[in-house]
């Protein structure tokens, strides 16, 4: 873990996971065995980087999850409680809530809080593990209050 990185609360990180310079982990997050963080769009190595102004800043906002393989390149935000799928590759900010799979990575779904794929039926989603309900606002999710 390198001194510019931003570590919250109950943060689980597994084994081979590098967090660099410009990362912040927000409280609740899940970093998956041998995922990747980058923190340099356009590494060379005949221009090496002298300093920390070049690395671009990555957010994982609260209670996201990262699985197993997956790569994070740099400069961007994944949203709270969203859920990047094994094996992804993230190239752009990811919305709340979201399920990205694939490479590049791409939105294939909405996730509960607790962490299940949720079905909506007329822009309404309701967990069948725990319960919570959701709406579609906008294109995005929303939690029921």
């Amino acid at each position: 873990m390198a001194n510019g990185c931003v570590l919250g609360n109950n943060v689980r990180v597994q084994n081979n996971v590098s967090i660099y310079d410009g990362v912040t982990l927000e409280d609740d997050v899940f970093c998956g065995p041998s995922m990747v963080f980058t923190n340099v769009r356009t590494p060379r190595s005949a221009f090496p980087r002298k300093d920390r102004e070049p690395y671009a800043r990555t957010v994982v906002k609260r209670g996201a999850t990262i699985g197993a393989n997956a790569t994070i390149v740099c400069g961007g935000t994944i949203g709270a409680w969203a859920f990047i799928a094994a094996g992804a590759v993230v190239t752009k900010d990811v919305d709340e809530y979201a399920l990205m799979a694939g490479v590049p990575a791409r939105r294939v779904g909405w996730v509960c809080r607790c962490g299940p794929a949720l079905r909506f039926e007329q822009q309404r989603a309701r967990c069948e593990e725990c319960g919570r309900s959701y709406r579609l606002d906008d294109g995005r999710v929303k939690e029921d209050d």
